[in-house]
């Protein structure tokens, strides 16, 4: 079984990697962490697309972010568009975690972050209710430089297929911690990032696809799919030769011959009797 430091020095080349792969992962500034906060929860089992397009429409519909504050999960889920990843769940989030803030602030700036420590950033969002670990974990990270790994189910699903987290046993909350003593500070968002790069390009919800994937020749779940062996058809018992089916003609012919056969059996008899009485 892999020990702690076996799983931080796999998952730092899993990083040098896919860094290989999908280059610099620069940290973007954070002006608007209302905004940040929709994309974090939005980006959940999304791509990146889907997720600038879901804000455009939201932008659209809404008059501002107070609007979707007050805005019926309904009315959110249908802007965000059937076919977006957890829509309902999303919907109903969104404006939960927006009406709790502003009921404690009343402010849709959140300018008060810029007062809150790192540690008190992140129990701030762990606090409200409905909002998940990741969400927290993201803020506190970008908004503050907080040292947090946030774990969604796209990072949980790649790094389980890589059998660096085990997502059926562990809490997000349990995975983010051992992800945060495994990677350092400063390599934190970038590894984060990159990861969920591959969840949207690779290491997709359902069935990955392997064949592409830049850490195919090393994944767990790839090398056990390669080992599984074919199922052997079980051999078929030789089948029996049997005689060709007759046909009528055949029939009468052998039938033909059979009376013929004893015609001449009996003339033969016939004559020999005849032979004897003369004598």
């Amino acid at each position: 079984m892999p020990t702690f430091t076996d799983k931080a020095k796999r998952l730092d080349q899993i990083r040098l990697v896919l860094k290989g792969r999908y280059g610099e992962q620069p940290k973007p500034i954070i002006t608007h962490p209302v905004e940040h906060a929709l994309r974090t929860i939005l980006g959940e089992e999304a791509t990146c697309k889907q997720v600038e397009e879901a804000l455009e429409r939201m932008r659209a519909h809404f008059v501002d972010w107070n609007d979707l504050r007050v805005s019926r999960p309904r009315e959110i889920r249908e802007t965000l568009g059937a076919d977006f990843p957890s829509a309902a769940d999303k919907a109903r989030v969104i404006p939960r975690l927006l009406d709790q803030v502003f009921k404690r602030h009343n402010s849709m700036v959140w300018d008060f972050l810029e007062g809150m420590g790192k540690i008190a950033t992140r129990a701030y969002f762990e606090g409200l209710e409905e909002v998940r670990p990741f969400v927290a974990a993201a803020m506190a990270r970008d908004c503050v430089g907080a040292h947090a790994f946030p774990v969604d189910r796209d990072v949980a699903r790649v790094l389980g297929r890589l059998d660096i987290l085990d997502p059926e046993n562990q809490s997000e909350s349990r995975m983010q911690a051992f992800l945060e003593q495994a990677v350092k500070n400063a390599r934190v968002y970038e590894t984060h990032q990159l990861v969920k790069r591959l969840g949207e390009d690779r290491c997709i919800v359902g069935t990955p696809l392997c064949g592409r994937c830049p850490l195919n020749n090393t994944c767990p779940s790839t090398v056990i799919a390669a080992k599984k062996v074919k199922r052997k058809e079980p051999k078929r018992a030789p089948e029996k030769k049997t005689r060709k089916s007759e046909t009528a003609s055949n029939r009468r012919r052998k039938v033909a011959r059979k009376r013929t056969a004893s015609r001449r059996k009996a003339r033969g008899k016939k004559a020999k009797r005849t032979a004897g009485k003369k004598e």
